[in-house]
């Protein structure tokens, strides 16, 4: 249980550290879009694909760090 609770652990922790490495440009005059044009912007926008990858990349840390420490124990 305590493995699985440490793999968690990490796995949000690095795929969180991976997801803030990804570039997100900003959006200028925010304010002034029509609604049609913001559902333009919305959709170059592909998030998907940086979750998954941060993710996948936290998991895998996660569990190399979770076998070293297990396995130093």
């Amino acid at each position: 249980m305590q493995t699985f609770v440490a793999l968690i652990i990490f796995t949000i922790s690095y795929g969180l550290l991976f997801l803030s490495m990804f570039p997100v440009r900003q959006l200028k005059k925010l304010n002034q879009f029509t609604h049609s044009a913001k559902k333009a912007i919305y959709k170059q926008y592909d998030l998907t694909w940086p979750y998954f990858i941060s993710f996948l990349g936290g998991y895998i840390v996660a569990s190399v760090m979770v076998y070293l420490i297990q396995d130093s124990i």
